[in-house]
């Protein structure tokens, strides 16, 4: 068996100790926690790796270390670039935080690097193994909505922490890449990008609601050719994400296709497990999986000679029609399977295999900076790269 990839993650954040660390610890095999990036120790890095890792001050320690195999960027959306770079010269291994930095021209120049050294650059899009984001895969693989009319993918949380509050992290805090469209938003449009690939046209609004300097919530428009044969009319995909959305369960998906429905509400659960895995629990066969009450509702219509081949409450809608509505159970989510396919990719030395390759990380962020120019001006852009 080969040795453990020895991983140093730079940042000693939530993101530290509450995604990355619990997911390497569950693969021990495969990877083990070297040392980690922070300015004054604290003791927060060793809470959450253990004693025996380094504690290190500056990237310059973390980069000229010759025991460390993969460097995992965990730091602010403008340290991206920077850092990465300065890994990747000095032989590393890189795995970003999404977004992969604020700009493509950037995220270019970090891919063609890592290509020249014949090191693996990934991003953490960590959102391509939630729970409900496979569950809405399976539902457009097996067509179980028909030809798909209407998609949408919403995520709101509710943080308004006014400037001076003293919890504002940099993601409340005015800065390049730092609006909800690359925090929030990398995560979604990456998502819609894998379901429906590159579209054909953008136009989206951003508003900074309370004039912090900062845009708090967008919408965006992804338009498609038709998904439904016999429609000229283009697929529209609707995306939006907000930090001021008052909610006790926030909408995240909602899908409506030529046989059926599909609405979804809540978060993935994996931060609690992986809290589990970060104290030592190992991944048994309940990680990732969301109790039913958090599965979401599918609508279809019996009419014409499907009555009793559906299983489910019959109901009839508002408009007389009789509909079968039943809760549909959501694929088990799996967070450290980012991991996974990295340690093959890295193990391999075969940038292929990566499920998150960086020249996808370069589409989200080119479908971002078209969004804002298309906010801006206020009007439908084409794609045209």
């Amino acid at each position: 068996m080969s040795k453990p990839i020895r991983v140093s993650v730079l940042g000693a954040g939530m993101s530290l100790s509450v995604l990355h660390v619990p997911s390497i610890l569950a693969l021990p095999d495969k990877f083990v926690v070297h040392s980690v990036l922070e300015r004054t120790d604290t003791g927060r890095a060793r809470k959450a790796c253990g004693e025996g890792i380094k504690v290190v001050p500056d990237l310059e320690g973390v980069i000229s270390d010759p025991e460390v195999d993969l460097v995992v960027i965990a730091t602010p959306n403008t340290s991206h670039y920077s850092y990465s770079k300065a890994a990747l010269e000095a032989g590393k291994h890189v795995l970003i935080e999404k977004p992969i930095t604020p700009t493509a021209e950037e995220a270019e120049e970090l891919v063609a690097l890592a290509k020249s050294k014949g090191l693996i650059l990934s991003v953490y899009q960590n959102r391509r193994w939630d729970s409900d984001f496979l569950t809405v895969k399976e539902l457009l693989t097996s067509q179980k909505l028909g030809e798909l009319i209407e998609f949408k993918s919403q995520y709101d949380r509710y943080r308004p922490l006014p400037p001076d509050s003293p919890r504002r992290g940099w993601k409340e805090t005015p800065g390049e890449g730092n609006d909800v469209i690359y925090n929030l938003g990398s995560h979604i449009i990456d998502q819609a990008f894998v379901l429906f690939g590159k579209p054909q046209k953008v136009f989206a609004r951003t508003w900074d609601i309370r004039g912090i300097g900062l845009d708090e919530s967008f919408e965006m428009d992804l338009y498609y050719p038709p998904s439904v044969k016999s429609s000229t009319a283009p697929l529209v995909v609707r995306l939006s994400a907000s930090i001021l959305s008052r909610q006790i369960k926030q909408l995240r998906f909602a899908l409506h296709g030529t046989k059926g429905s599909y609405t979804k509400y809540g978060v993935d659960p994996q931060e609690s497990f992986l809290k589990k895995l970060a104290a030592g629990e190992p991944k048994g066969e309940g990680y990732g999986s969301e109790p039913p009450e958090l599965w979401g509702q599918l609508v279809e219509d019996v009419a014409g000679g499907d009555k009793g081949k559906i299983e489910g409450e019959k109901v009839t809608g508002q408009d007389g029609v009789e509909f079968v509505v039943s809760k549909y159970k959501s694929q088990a989510g799996d967070y450290p399977a980012l991991y996974e396919n990295l340690y093959e990719a890295i193990s391999s030395g075969d940038s292929k295999k990566l499920a998150v390759k960086p020249e996808e990380a370069i589409e989200v962020i080119r479908i971002i900076q078209l969004g804002l120019k298309s906010a801006k001006e206020g009007k439908v852009l084409d794609v045209s790269w």
